[in-house]
């Protein structure tokens, strides 16, 4: 399986189905990159999941309403980011989570 294609699709998953999708590229893939990039993104968006979570129930104290948007925000820009690196054929690490991976 050539990692390009596999690549966008992972980093593509955060629109359609953002924890199936990296799943399924780590337990089917036999290629060790293309499982790297799969516990990436399924990391990534757990924790932007959480966070979002945590931020939603904080607008009963005001804060949410600052942090949603933040949050949001960043759950869509390093997905988009890692697609055009991905089509750069430059690597991508998403920020906090690369360094659960290894």
């Amino acid at each position: 399986m050539n990692a390009k294609p596999a690549c966008i699709i992972i980093h593509g998953s955060t629109f359609f189905a953002p924890i199936l999708v990296p799943l399924l590229f780590y337990f089917l893939s036999d290629q060790a990159y293309i499982k790297e990039k799969a516990m990436e993104a399924l990391l990534f968006h757990i924790l932007m999941g959480v966070a979002i979570a945590i931020s939603s129930f904080l607008m009963i104290v005001l804060i949410g309403f600052v942090l949603v948007p933040i949050f949001s925000i960043i759950a869509i820009y390093y997905p988009i980011k890692g697609i055009i690196r991905a089509l750069q054929e430059k690597p991508f690490q998403y920020p906090i989570v690369h360094s659960w991976v290894r």
